[in-house]
């Protein structure tokens, strides 16, 4: 039986990202999904079939519901009525407002972490950022990639964990893996598209100003990363417009 991703990175670099295996199917074929979603295996507006998903994941009737009616409440599907589900697309008001959400609720959440965080947190934050550091940045959609994804999770929530807010942490949560999903059109993104980015560095800008317990310099970086990704993404969006276009209007 392969082993989940997170249990891989605990063994190798010792940090645990918290994830725990999943308890029930409809659990599992929910991970599954959800991750197929984010890394674009799903393309953003698809159509998904039960009976095709079904096969595909090997899972009964039931789980598979259970399963996309959670994605649907946290937004990776939609429903299309009576016709099943469609997975949730992707566009620059989505970029946009995940984004603004985001900043909205995680500068708060780390305002509160700073302030309230111990030497304990700080050794997370900094084993977190160490373990990221560790993980090649992935250039394709893989297990590479997810176990980079799980070091980003971790890290990012590790930034929020001392703020005493379950609901901040919950939300930044949702809206962390919304961003994810964005991150495939990033791996898309043609060369020369945009200028390049120096992703460790944003990190590491975040972590020092944490350290620093440099409240407004902390909450500037992070702003900065997201929106920087934001940008990026946009870009990538309007690029594929534009070919889109232009395959019309040729056809």
């Amino acid at each position: 039986m392969k082993r989940p991703v997170s249990s891989k990175i605990k063994e190798v670099s010792g940090f645990d990202t918290g994830r725990t295996p999943p308890a029930t199917v409809a659990e599992a074929v929910y991970r599954k999904l959800r991750s197929d979603i984010v890394w674009g295996a799903l393309p953003p507006g698809s159509r998904l079939r039960s009976d095709h998903l079904r096969v595909t994941y090997g899972v009964g009737v039931s789980p598979l519901r259970e399963a996309l009616s959670r994605l649907a409440a946290e937004r990776f599907v939609i429903s299309i009525g009576q016709r099943g589900f469609r997975v949730a697309p992707i566009d620059e008001a989505t970029v946009r407002d995940v984004t603004e959400t985001r900043i909205i609720i995680e500068r708060e959440a780390l305002r509160y972490s700073i302030l309230n965080g111990g030497l304990k947190w700080e050794t997370s934050v900094v084993g977190a950022f160490h373990a990221l550091s560790r993980c090649p940045l992935p250039s394709a959609a893989g297990e590479g990639a997810e176990a980079w994804a799980e070091y980003h999770r971790a890290f990012h929530m590790q930034l929020l964990a001392a703020s005493r807010s379950a609901w901040q942490q919950d939300i930044a949560s949702q809206l962390f893996d919304q961003s994810e999903r964005f991150r495939v059109l990033l791996l898309q993104r043609p060369v020369g598209l945009g200028a390049t980015r120096d992703i460790a560095t944003e990190h590491k800008e975040i972590v020092d100003a944490v350290l620093a317990r440099d409240v407004d310099g902390a909450i500037s970086a992070l702003e900065r990363h997201y929106w920087s990704t934001a940008e990026h993404v946009t870009s990538v969006l309007r690029y594929q417009n534009e070919e889109e276009n232009d395959r019309q209007r040729s056809a």
